[in-house]
This record gives structure tokens, C-alpha cells and sequence, in this order.
């Protein structure tokens, strides 16, 4: 047995009946007697079946249902109190439930429940162990008078006032329906199955029912009970000629073939009694249980949590599976497009070795024009340029525009400090380049001089003077903190506008300036090269 066939079992106070579901069609039933050894046969059959989805359906006579209202209260408040009110109506047994059917219409608009239970504990009892005993997945213990609310859908029956009459292997049952909401059902057990006594039994129990509901304010004296009788071809022929529509009754009969048929039960015209309608409601979904306990249910909870885990594990395999697949071909593509790149590389090399054979023969080797080039970026490179010094001079110049240059001299400077200084420096150590090569030798090693420090001399004048000798002064000591600036220029005054030296004269007449003098001034820029 695997997870994908169902175990429909149908308990009666005389026997239970067990079904195989496979392929929306019920297997032959193995019967099991009531008593010790129909136990014992019953626990051997299940053995077999550890994983195989199980569902009860118990068609007892001892199940009671009680209509009743309650405060409307929402959350654990409303738990507690249907718990509470189930047990003191059902203080003797566990299998029982509440189902609300709306509100009052009037009033405190109190909630309409339904309590229903499973009276006689002791039918269930043995059955139930067994189950247990072989951990058995049981999803549920249902009642075919709740699962009449279903049945009445599935066959399109809608009635205000609605009884439906089922015959059964266990007896004739009466489920009255206000609605879609069941109110009442009662189960009369049968002699026997002759068509005689079906319909002897079903007329009775008909007239018997419509003086209940109207004693218990069901159904006025008035209204109209539309009563559906649900049985065999050869029951129905017989009801028909004895029953006849009054103001208060209204008869439907409904053959069981047609509704096999509506169900969609695999083989109709075999369909007998109604215990297969209500096993065929099963066979096809998983409804929510009525009456089992939690406990009894915990091998199906665990199965469904292993099914969820083996879907969890596939579907993690099969991702698994598709990323090495998608990895595998980005693999392959990406070693196709490297074997690709190496024979280009060397159809390249091949067509370079090519035209480098086919090239004239020179005087000198490509290693020599290699040397020769380097040669000459030094040189370029070291080679001094007034660039650099004139744009400090010009943007001095754009600051103080009461300083006008006369003469420029611009000289490379031959003092011994500026050779020392970069004797001084210690070489740099060889490094090799990107490519792994060695990187060209130095100019030192070659013999090409470094970069010398640059002079320029400047001749200038403060314009307008009008003999301010003092403004004078502070334009050209502002003019060559300006230049001194960059750190790599030194800016030294070689002739003031005025000499205040201590160890000079000031000669002079007052009164006596002449409009002509000027405030010339001279300075040494020396510009330092980059380290």
C-alpha cells in the first residue's frame, strides 16, 4: 500500500467494512464481525497498511444532536464557552463537536449552534486501538448525517424544509435540513433489506418524523416538508405507489444510479445503498474530521509532514540539479572560448612570425631601437623647460597687479648643492612591470643627467609709485611670499625697492621727489625639480 491509495473503513453497531480506494472505485469489502476475533483479524489486516491514508466513517444509531444558542463572543472566551457547553451536554464521551449556524435575528443576536456527539464509546473503542496499535494515518471519524450537508449540494437539492431519507447497510436514516444547515438526523435500524420492509419501514418513519419536527417547533403546522427519498430503482417503485403529496408533504425520489452518476462513482448501476455515496464523499477529498480525537490522528499529521519534506527534499534536488547543469554549461562554454583565444593567440603569432620574416633586413635589431627610444624619453624627459616657472610667475602676477616685470632671465643652474643633494638621494630599487619585464635602467646608469634646478631672474618695477616707498616695499615682499608658495620654488629679493639695510645709508631732500624715480626691484627664483 502507498500514500496515494485510501482505506475507507464503514462502522455499523454489527460490523466494520473495509474498502481500498484506488482509481475513484471501492475495492470488495472485508467484513469484520463486533466481537473479539473480528478484532484480532481486523489488527492483522492493518498491518499491511502503515502508510496508506485511512478514513472512518461511523453509521452508529447512538449519535445524538442537540440545537442550542450561545452568547456571541469572539477568540478563547468563545472556546471556552462551547467547550463548557459540550460538556455537560456529552460529559461521558470525547467524540463530540459544535458547528454554528448563524445568528438570531433579534435580540442579543446570540450565535445558533449545533452539538453533536458519538454516544457509545465502547463500539469505538476496539477499533480505534487497533488503528493505533499498527500506527495507522487516520484522518478523521466522520458521520454520514454531517456529511449529508455535502451530498444535498452535490446533487443540486435546495429546500427551505428539506428531509432526506437514505437507506443504509445498518438501517433506514432521516436527516432534516433547514437550508443548507442540518438540524436533526436519526438512524432507524432494519430487519431486514427486502424492498417490503424498506418501504414499509421508510413510510413510517416519514409520517413519524413530520409529527417530531412540528412538536419540537421545527416546522410550523403549516408549512410544506419536502421530503427526498434517496434508495434503490426497486424501493423507489414502491414507495411511489403509496405515497401521495399533500399540502404538507412533497415527495422526490431519486434513484441511486443518478446520483452515482452526479458523484462520479466509477461503476453506478452496481451501487446499491447509500453507504457508497457517502464513501465515494470521502474517497474524493480529505474533509475536515468530526469527531476524532487529536491523539488518533497523529500518525496522519506525521505522514503529512514526511510527504511535505520529501517534496521539500525533490524540489531542493532538482534546483541542486539545474544549477550544475547551468554551472556545467557555462563551464563548457567558457573552455570553448579559451581554446577559441589560444588559437587565435597563435594564428596571431604564426602571421606575426610571418611578416616579420618577410620584413628587409636591417642594420639594427629591434632591441637597439628599443634602447635608442628609451634614450630619448629620457632625455625629453629630463631635459629642463621655463613652462613650469613662468606659469608661478604669471599666476603671482594675476594676484599683485601693481607689479609689472621688465626683464626675465632664465638659466639652468649649475651650483654644486643641486648635484650633491641628488647624489644624496638613494637609487630606487628595480622593479619589474605588468608584463614580468624589467623595467629600462635609470639615467644615472646610462649617463644622462638628471633634471637641474631652474633660475629665473626678474627685473621689475611697483607701479604706481609716487615715491611710497613703504607701499612699495610691502608690494614686493607680498609679490614673493606669493611666489613662495610652492614648496618646490625658493623666492629670494636681491634688490629692494629701497635698501634698509643697517650697514646702508638713506640720502635724501625733502620736498625735493623727483616725478621721475621708480620702485625697480630684483628678484632670484630658484625652482627646485620634483624628487
Amino acid at each position: 500500500m502507498g500514500v496515494f491509495r485510501k482505506q475507507l473503513l464503514h462502522l455499523t453497531n454489527d460490523q466494520l467494512t473495509a474498502y481500498q480506494w484506488e482509481k475513484d472505485s471501492l475495492s470488495i469489502g472485508h467484513i469484520f464481525p463486533n466481537d473479539e476475533d473480528g478484532w484480532e483479524d481486523f489488527s492483522l489486516y492493518l498491518a499491511g497498511s502503515h502508510d496508506t491514508l485511512t478514513y472512518l466513517l461511523a453509521d452508529l444509531i447512538e449519535e445524538d444532536f442537540q440545537r442550542d444558542t450561545l452568547p456571541h463572543v469572539l477568540g478563547r472566551s468563545r472556546q471556552a464557552l462551547v467547550q463548557r457547553r459540550l460538556s455537560q451536554l456529552y460529559r461521558d464521551t470525547p467524540y463530540r463537536q459544535a458547528i454554528q449556524q448563524g445568528r438570531e435575528e433579534s435580540g442579543r443576536r446570540d450565535d445558533r449552534m449545533l452539538f453533536s456527539a458519538l454516544t457509545n464509546i465502547g463500539l469505538l473503542k476496539p477499533w480505534l486501538d487497533n488503528i493505533l496499535k499498527q500506527k495507522i494515518p487516520l484522518t478523521g471519524i466522520y458521520s454520514p448525517a454531517l456529511l449529508s450537508a455535502t451530498l444535498i449540494k452535490k446533487l443540486g437539492l435546495a429546500s427551505n424544509n428539506l428531509l432526506l431519507v437514505t437507506h443504509h447497510s445498518c438501517g433506514v436514516r432521516q436527516s432534516f435540513f433547514q437550508g443548507s444547515a442540518l438540524k436533526f438526523s436519526r438512524l432507524t435500524p432494519l430487519a431486514n433489506h427486502h424492498p417490503n420492509t424498506v418501504t414499509e419501514t421508510t413510510a413510517h418513519e416519514t409520517a413519524s418524523i413530520r409529527q417530531f419536527l412540528t412538536s419540537t417547533r421545527l416546522l410550523s403546522y403549516s408549512e410544506t416538508l419536502d421530503v427526498v427519498i434517496l434508495a434503490h430503482e426497486e424501493v423507489l417503485q414502491r414507495l411511489q405507489s403509496i405515497s401521495n403529496d399533500t399540502p404538507v408533504l412533497a415527495y422526490c425520489f431519486f434513484d441511486l444510479v443518478d446520483a452515482a452518476n452526479l458523484l462520479g462513482v466509477e461503476k453506478p448501476n452496481s451501487v446499491t445503498l447509500c453507504d457508497s455515496l457517502f464513501l465515494s464523499l470521502l474517497g474524493h477529498s480529505i474533509p475536515a474530521s468530526h469527531y476524532a480525537q487529536r491523539e488518533q490522528t497523529r500518525y496522519f499529521r506525521l505522514q503529512q509532514i514526511r510527504i511535505f519534506l520529501y517534496i521539500l527534499s525533490a524540489g531542493i534536488f532538482a534546483g541542486t540539479l539545474l544549477w550544475a547543469g547551468s554551472t556545467s554549461i557555462s563551464i563548457m562554454d567558457n573552455f570553448r572560448q579559451n581554446r577559441q583565444m589560444i588559437l587565435e593567440t597563435e594564428i596571431n603569432q604564426a602571421q606575426y612570425q610571418t611578416l616579420l620574416h618577410a620584413l628587409p633586413p636591417t642594420v639594427a635589431t629591434p632591441q637597439s631601437m628599443r634602447v635608442a627610444v628609451n634614450l630619448e624619453q629620457m632625455i625629453s624627459h629630463n631635459a629642463a623647460a621655463p613652462s613650469q616657472l613662468l606659469g608661478i610667475v604669471s599666476h603671482a602676477l594675476d594676484v599683485l597687479p601693481q607689479i609689472r616685470i621688465d626683464q626675465l632671465h632664465w638659466q639652468v643652474s649649475t651650483e654644486a648643492e643641486s648635484a650633491e643633494a641628488q647624489q644624496a638621494q638613494p637609487a630606487p630599487a628595480p622593479q619589474l612591470s605588468p608584463e614580468g619585464k624589467e623595467p629600462p635602467p635609470s639615467s644615472a646608469v646610462v649617463g644622462i643627467p638628471k633634471k637641474t634646478n631652474q633660475v629665473l631672474l626678474i627685473e621689475g618695477e611697483v607701479t604706481p609709485f609716487d615715491n611710497d616707498y613703504r607701499t612699495a616695499l610691502a608690494s614686493v615682499h607680498q609679490f614673493a611670499a606669493e611666489l613662495g608658495k610652492n614648496k618646490q620654488l625658493k623666492a629670494e629679493i636681491t634688490q629692494p625697492p629701497l635698501d634698509i639695510r643697517p650697514t646702508k645709508k638713506l640720502t635724501g631732500k625733502a620736498g625735493n621727489e623727483d616725478p621721475e624715480s621708480k620702485a625697480r626691484f630684483n628678484l632670484k627664483l630658484t625652482l627646485r625639480p620634483e624628487s
